[in-house]
């Protein structure tokens, strides 16, 4: 598991907290998509949001991360926890 980070993915307004595996090889755009498929089959289609609409946001440093940056060129690493706002 030396290409993926083990990460909580927080969403305040669903009250929801999940970990997940990413691959440190793509870009944060494909691993948003990626995170917001898995809370909309988790919730039922409760929680689907529009992609452009979603903000993904480092809980301890509130740097909010670009769609177009690698993964492994952030500071993402396994137990960083990812707000979804």
């Amino acid at each position: 598991m030396n290409n993926k980070f083990l990460i909580t993915v927080i969403i305040p307004t669903a009250e929801m907290e999940f970990d997940v595996y990413v691959p440190n090889c793509r870009k944060i755009g494909t691993i948003k998509k990626f995170i917001l498929n898995a809370i909309s089959d988790l919730t039922d289609k409760l929680y689907d949001r529009p992609f452009e609409s979603v903000r993904l946001i480092d809980r301890n440093t509130a740097v909010e991360y670009d769609n177009n940056m690698l993964l492994k060129d952030t500071e993402i690493k396994n137990g960083t926890k990812i707000i979804i706002i």
